[in-house]
């Protein structure tokens, strides 16, 4: 392997050494089972959150800046994927519960990420919402959130389609359309989540 590795480009060098250190990683990466809400108002816009956070980035340590991403996170120990759902709709965007009406699971992925700087292995599962409450704030975000979170907006699938910042998944811009039309698939899609801007 030495003798391979010496005789390659310091770039070939660094790709294969990342590729080792996340092959021997594999064995202990975290797990982070997580919900997505593709939270819709009446006029059929998507609710995004907008983070700037360089110690998240792709696995080989690739940052392209600020970033939007539908509201969610982690689903505690003890939570439903619903409960957790409505408990991050309400710490990202200050939405209660009975503000919110929660539709079906449509979407599900797998992917590795760099979080706050550790390697973790991403199970993301995306869950409709529907709420006629368009105010926002941010006011109930957690102590590590409010370092990392710039803005919460309410987007248009126009706005969507031109935006200039990346929008995470890639794939939503893809599949969102049919979730603002309201035609679900009949089972949950499988997306390539580890898709990464061009």
């Amino acid at each position: 392997m030495e003798v391979i590795v010496q005789r390659q480009s310091p770039i070939l060098q660094q790709s294969q050494f990342t590729k080792i250190i996340l092959m021997q990683a594999k064995e202990n990466i975290p797990i982070r089972d997580s919900v997505k809400v593709l939270l819709l108002n009446q006029e059929k816009e998507l609710l995004l959150i907008g983070y700037d956070d360089p110690k998240t980035t792709s696995v080989d340590n690739k940052y392209n800046g600020k970033f939007w991403t539908p509201i969610g996170g982690k689903i505690e120990k003890g939570e439903t994927l619903q409960e957790a759902a409505l408990r991050e709709i309400y710490e990202e965007a200050t939405i209660k519960s009975d503000e919110i009406k929660l539709g079906p699971i449509v979407w599900f992925g797998e992917f590795d990420l760099i979080l706050s700087g550790i390697l973790t292995h991403i199970k993301h599962r995306f869950i409709t919402g529907f709420s006629n409450q368009k105010k926002l704030s941010l006011e109930n975000l957690t102590e590590h959130e409010k370092s990392v979170v710039k803005e919460i907006k309410w987007f248009s699938l126009e706005e969507i389609k031109n935006c200039k910042d990346i929008i995470y998944p890639i794939v939503l811009r893809d599949h969102i359309q049919d979730i603002m039309e309201g035609n679900y698939p009949k089972k949950p899609l499988e997306l390539d989540l580890g898709k990464q801007a061009n």
